[in-house]
């Protein structure tokens, strides 16, 4: 199945959280799973987009179900991230994430930290989205291919202002 991977680059966390809320509710109920991506201070926001015919039956399982690959790719880094309803590194709550229904679509917007835990250099965008992305196509059996807004998304007023186009 294909998907859509969308990168907003460098981004405010408020302006992020409105671009994905925006883009959410501009899909259509067959709409193709969507992630946003984008680069704050210190964090790599994500936010994974998809219509609710993909997403568990249960609110409850949404962050399980869309956290999953991020936790794999952590660990592909060698950090000893985990699961346990969120992403913790520690004992400590490392991404803050949520899990919303926004229209017709199941929204899980976390984020990735920039720089690892022993590690002083950030860890490169490119190289984590790589790796991130991988991991969700094993996951879910997604294709993503790399895209921007649409006509139709790009002239929605929230979403034109909160991604700075």
């Amino acid at each position: 199945m294909k998907a859509r991977w969308i990168r907003l680059g460098t981004i405010a966390q408020a302006q992020f959280d409105a671009a994905y809320a925006a883009l959410a509710a501009a899909q259509p109920r067959h709409a193709q799973p969507i992630l946003l991506w984008g680069e704050e201070a210190a964090r790599y926001p994500f936010a994974l987009i998809a219509p609710l015919k993909f997403a568990p039956g249960r609110v409850q399982r949404w962050l399980a179900w869309g956290l999953a690959a991020a936790v794999a790719t952590y660990r592909q880094f060698d950090v000893p991230a985990y699961l346990d309803g969120e992403i913790f590194l520690h004992g400590r709550d490392i991404a803050q994430s949520r899990a919303v229904t926004i229209e017709e679509c199941a929204v899980i917007a976390s984020s990735f930290l920039m720089r690892f835990p022993g590690s002083c250099v950030a860890t490169p965008s490119r190289e984590l989205e790589n790796a991130f992305r991988l991991r969700l196509e094993a996951q879910h059996g997604w294709e993503f291919d790399h895209s921007w807004p649409t006509d139709f998304e790009a002239t929605r007023a929230a979403f034109r202002a909160a991604a700075g186009l």
